[in-house]
């Protein structure tokens, strides 16, 4: 990954999973930069509902190896129908990312191969599961929409201990939610034939027939998972692992050489 970084010149480049394939796995990298490939058709022009590299569903680039020291890929940019498609259809990856898709109904008509399903599945798997403790970021004061780093004016951010981390209610979702136009905000609504109100009128109906989720919202407040006819539970596992034991250092900090595990269910 040390020569990904230098040869893409991508920031903050770091390790995000593995997917696997019938054949072949992927081992995928996420990064700040380095600019996908253009979402949308393969050699055309793009759509303009398409979210530009370095924002909503094209935030971050990924690329994706089949072993630790094989070559990368990048993968490409996606639009908001390879996201509709991902929602839509379930199909087993092969670890070719160049493989047709095909399936019923037949969402993939440009030419689109497995490298942009797995791309879509990606993103949705990034904005559904990524976290961040709670009390770590805070809503800004001019766009609940945004969030910014939670620094006390005065001094460090207080970071609370394992012990604490191990309970449900001290996680918050990180990244904001697509939305059922599969993007991550809302386009500028075109007034129809004959309006005559204001421009925002139309922009807050559409954002009453499909809403923002709250930024930073705990992940107790997610649907429930249905396990049997009677009983649903949170679709969240939290576990401390390892030696949790806390310790006080010379300084009078307590340390743990525990880790916490939040697994999506």
């Amino acid at each position: 990954m040390k020569k990904l970084a230098a040869d893409s010149g991508s920031g903050k480049l770091r390790f995000f999973g593995k997917i696997r394939g019938t054949d072949n796995d992927y081992y995928v990298a996420e990064g700040e930069g380095g600019g996908g490939e253009e979402g949308g058709e393969e050699g055309g022009e793009v759509a303009p509902d398409v979210e530009a590299n370095g924002t909503g569903v094209n935030k971050f680039t990924y690329w994706v190896s089949h072993s630790s020291l094989g070559s990368w890929v990048k993968l490409p940019d996606i639009s908001p129908a390879d996201v509709q498609a991902g929602r839509k259809i379930k199909i087993l990856f092969t670890g070719d990312l160049d493989r047709p898709i095909y399936a019923d109904p037949y969402y993939f008509k440009a030419k689109k191969t497995e490298k942009f399903y797995l791309r879509a599945q990606i993103a949705r798997i990034s904005h559904s599961t990524s976290l961040a403790p709670k009390g770590l970021f805070r809503l800004t004061e001019d766009n609940p929409k945004e969030i910014e780093d939670n620094a006390p004016e005065e001094g460090e951010i207080v970071l609370p201990s394992t012990k604490a981390m191990g309970s449900a209610d001290m996680w918050v979702h990180h990244s904001s939610c697509i939305l059922l136009n599969n993007r991550t905000t809302h386009m500028e609504p075109e007034p129809p034939e004959g309006f005559e109100g204001e421009p925002e009128e139309l922009m807050k109906a559409l954002e009453a027939k499909d809403p923002y989720e709250k930024r930073l919202k705990p992940i107790g407040d997610d649907n429930k998972v249905i396990v049997s006819k009677n009983m649903k539970i949170c679709p969240w596992v939290v576990k401390e692992m390892g030696d949790c034991t806390e310790y006080k250092t010379e300084n009078n900090k307590t340390v743990s050489n525990g880790v916490v595990v939040v697994r999506s269910l």
